[in-house]
């Protein structure tokens, strides 16, 4: 063993790296630390993994502080992702400070992740940032109710591109506030999950849009029957590579029977759908010739009458036939039909995916 632990550290630093990377992406953070705490070589190459993702309390946010001055103060720049998973209203309003003092030591730090318990308005008091990348915001509204989230409150983060929003009512203070204006345009991938918005807040506000995913649980279920979203499946962005509407919806009574337009998205090259019926041709026929792929999650009584058919249905004379297989999708059997459709403007690959969604498992298994 010892001889195994030698021939290890005399391995030059960019295969150690290497290794230490490879523990990061598949292995736990124990496994890390388990090498890193071998020698001293292998922990002055470790170290930075070790401390590459910070997850602290409000409570514990001061000594970190500190600790950024003194023990860790070697190992600032290793510092890439920073999250803080417990909301406190107290903490959130009166440690701020604390929290623009970590993010200007930590110069490296590209991901910022922020469970909040309330709503975002603290955030406008923040000092400028340049280098968050990745903001992610969760609200814990004790309430119930969504909370408060507007876009000008994030006025001090310039370079976001990756914008992830949970259970906010989304806004945008009317008329569009200059320093709103940042946000609005440097984010290109927006995820929100179960956010509500009305009128005259849109999603097309966020103007350099590649990617918009928006996903709805059954706790949000009413929203989903809302004018709102039907407005953005009709007019979505139209600088969009990739859109993905997930409307968790297993019941085919409360399944749409309308469905996404896309004709004006002209970058376009990918569609995924869920809590939708299947499409009629007149879906298929205005598909952007940019489009490579429309991916539809359908219930497993869907994908029955579709096997039957043997087909894509479309209405269209273009269609070619496809076929189907047993596939493992994260852990359970899905079905899932593959094939090709013939749009206007020439071919587009489909894929069908049917599964059981976790509502109607647990229906069934109460029974």
């Amino acid at each position: 063993m010892a001889v195994a632990s030698s021939l290890l550290t005399e391995l030059p630093q960019e295969i150690l790296v290497n290794i230490f990377a490879v523990l990061e992406r598949d292995y736990t953070q124990e496994d890390l630390r388990n090498l890193a705490y071998t020698c001293k070589r292998l922990h002055s190459v470790g170290q930075q993994f070790l401390v590459s993702d910070i997850k602290v309390t409000w409570q514990l946010l001061d000594v970190f502080r500190l600790k950024l001055d003194t023990s860790l103060a070697s190992v600032t720049s290793y510092i890439t992702s920073f999250s803080i998973s417990i909301p406190s209203s107290w903490g959130e309003w009166h440690r701020f400070e604390v929290l623009q003092d970590v993010l200007e030591i930590c110069s490296n730090l590209s991901t910022l992740t922020l469970t909040l318990s309330g709503s975002s308005k603290w955030m406008q008091y923040m000092r400028p940032n340049a280098h968050i990348r990745s903001l992610i915001l969760i609200s814990s509204q004790a309430s119930g109710l969504p909370a408060l989230f507007d876009t000008a409150d994030l006025h001090a983060f310039k370079s976001v591109e990756n914008l992830h929003l949970e259970y906010f009512r989304l806004q945008c203070e009317y008329p569009i506030e200059e320093r709103a204006t940042p946000l609005l345009t440097t984010v290109a991938n927006l995820e929100i999950v179960n956010c509500e918005w009305n009128y005259p807040f849109s999603l097309s506000l966020f103007k350099k849009l590649d990617i918009l995913a928006v996903y709805y649980s059954i706790k949000c279920e009413a929203f989903t029957f809302s004018e709102r979203i039907k407005n953005l499946a009709s007019n979505p962005p139209t600088t969009l590579r990739r859109f993905v509407l997930h409307l968790n919806l297993f019941s085919p009574v409360r399944q749409k029977t309308w469905y996404p337009v896309l004709q004006d998205c002209l970058k376009l090259e990918s569609i995924s759908m869920k809590g939708f019926r299947y499409p009629d041709f007149e879906f298929f026929a205005l598909l952007p010739s940019s489009l490579k792929e429309v991916e539809l999650h359908m219930t497993s009584k869907n994908l029955l009458a579709l096997t039957h058919l043997n087909s894509l249905d479309t209405g269209m004379g273009g269609v070619m036939a496809m076929h189907s297989r047993l596939e493992q999708e994260s852990g359970d059997e899905s079905n899932h039909i593959q094939g090709r459709v013939l749009n206007k403007y020439g071919e587009t690959n489909v894929r069908v995916i049917a599964h059981e969604w976790a509502e109607s498992m647990e229906q069934r298994n109460s029974r």
